[in-house]
């Protein structure tokens, strides 16, 4: 019986050892096969209409990946989902997603040792990707609405060259506090390689590829969106300009007719200069240096609409961990080959940074756009007069572009006082308003309430 154990025990065969998925040899048939069958993928993503089912083009891609020259892409978890749109699925191959595939074909060509990690697949605001209750759903575009889309383009053009625009100064700022030495201290690809080579050779590359994932600058940008160009309507803005001279104000524009109405209390903060209350804000003589005013005119129309627009998307920018592929040299001495990790295989991932940033003359108003026909308002706040979010930058930049455009002259349309009952201003830092600016802001509508009209001016509706 120990014989006839000892037999099967010598005959069983050995546990097969894990796969290992390396690059494809550019020499091999196989590699020759697989690039044509990237050029075809290529094509019939092209080819299919922004307005189809993106669950076709998906399938294609991940059939691609899995093919023996691409298997190496298993590497990168899920670079897109499964339910993505083909407007999305689009946008990601045009900006390197094509780029990273075609990287592992690129591996196999002799002495090419550099790895692409790919962009990140951009979130999407159309009709068809909301939910019915959606706050913006009335105002969204069907997918497959071209015409609607193209309203709006010149208006996305600005903001992409804005947000990059602000990319680049922030970029700037961040490489002015934290110098190259502090940097390779932390995480990053110097971090990842050290890293890595702790491990035993064969999991070094893996080691090293999964350190890598989380590289790239974080940034906030547009959704692909489909937002309809908002023409009619109320836009109110609330809330204190400036600080040390600053204005309380509400400022109300009819996106029909570019009707404005400005009502403004302008003072500068006046300081005590005793030792028992040196520093802080005399409130008494602050009021009593105000400066009110209400002004009547109109504003550019189309200013008013894109102002209005960037305001709406402003809370529903995408932050993107990677808006580009990144390419990144693989070590030396680390062999190029994905296999399966155990359960206990660990690793430390990179950390990418951004920069947030304020000053004491920031102050944020408070914005309500009310559409026609008494329609649900909509609402948010905007940092003034700059801000480290891009959105607001933006926002800020066409608020004063805006208002640059202001005539005065007899409005067209009657001061909407019943909608402004139903906006607040935001609060103002205790240091600057110690008694806060609700009373202040409320002489605000009441000013506008009880203006009258100069001589020979007749506002319709009043």
């Amino acid at each position: 019986m120990l014989l006839v154990l000892l037999g099967v025990l010598l005959s069983a065969k050995p546990a097969p050892a894990a796969k290992v998925f390396v690059p494809c040899p550019q020499t091999t048939p196989e590699w020759s096969a697989a690039h044509e069958r990237l050029v075809a993928l290529d094509a019939k993503l092209e080819s299919l209409p922004d307005g189809a089912d993106g669950k076709p083009g998906v399938t294609a891609l991940r059939e691609l990946l899995s093919s023996r020259c691409f298997e190496l892409s298993r590497e990168v978890d899920e670079p897109v989902p499964a339910d993505v749109s083909l407007l999305a699925l689009k946008d990601w191959w045009r900006r390197g997603g094509r780029t990273w595939v075609e990287s592992y074909l690129e591996l196999g060509k002799p002495g090419v040792r550099t790895v692409v990690l790919p962009p990140t697949v951009r979130a999407v605001l159309m009709l068809d990707t909301v939910k019915p209750d959606h706050k913006l759903a009335p105002w969204l575009c069907a997918m497959g609405d071209s015409a609607c889309v193209r309203e709006t383009e010149p208006w996305v053009v600005r903001a992409e060259a804005a947000f990059a625009a602000h990319r680049e100064k922030e970029a700037k700022h961040l490489a002015s506090v934290v110098d190259a030495a502090t940097a390779d201290e932390g995480f990053g690809p110097a971090f990842c390689e050290k890293e890595a080579r702790k491990k035993s050779k064969r999991w070094r590359y893996p080691a090293w590829r999964l350190c890598l994932s989380n590289l790239g600058a974080s940034v906030e940008l547009l959704p692909l969106a489909g937002l309809r160009v908002p023409s009619e309507g109320w836009l109110v803005l609330r809330g204190r300009r400036g600080h040390y001279s600053f204005c309380d104000e509400v400022r109300a524009y009819h996106l029909g007719t570019g009707t404005a109405w400005v009502s403004q209390s302008c003072s500068e903060l006046a300081l005590y200069e005793d030792a028992e209350h040196i520093g802080k804000v005399d409130v008494k003589t602050t009021d009593a240096n105000r400066k009110a005013r209400v002004a009547a005119g109109t504003v550019s129309r189309d200013g008013l609409r894109e102002l209005t627009w960037m305001l709406l998307l402003s809370g529903e920018l995408d932050d993107v961990r990677r808006l580009a592929p990144i390419r990144q040299r693989v070590p030396e001495g680390f062999a190029i080959e994905w296999r399966e990790l155990p359960d206990d295989f660990t690793t430390v991932g990179g950390v990418s940074g951004g920069v947030v940033w304020g000053n004491t003359g920031q102050t944020v108003l408070r914005w309500s756009w009310f559409p026609p026909e008494r329609g649900e308002p909509l609402s948010g706040d905007l940092t003034w007069p700059e801000a480290s979010d891009p959105g607001d930058d933006h926002a800020d930049s066409l608020v004063e572009a805006l208002e640059q455009t202001f005539q005065a002259g007899c409005p067209t349309r009657p001061v909407p006082v019943d909608l402004l009952d139903f906006t607040r201003p935001t609060t103002v830092s205790r240091v600057d308003a110690p008694e806060g600016v609700a009373q202040v802001q409320d002489a605000r509508v009441t000013a506008l309430r009880e203006w009258t009209p100069p001589p020979g001016c007749t506002v319709p509706g009043r």
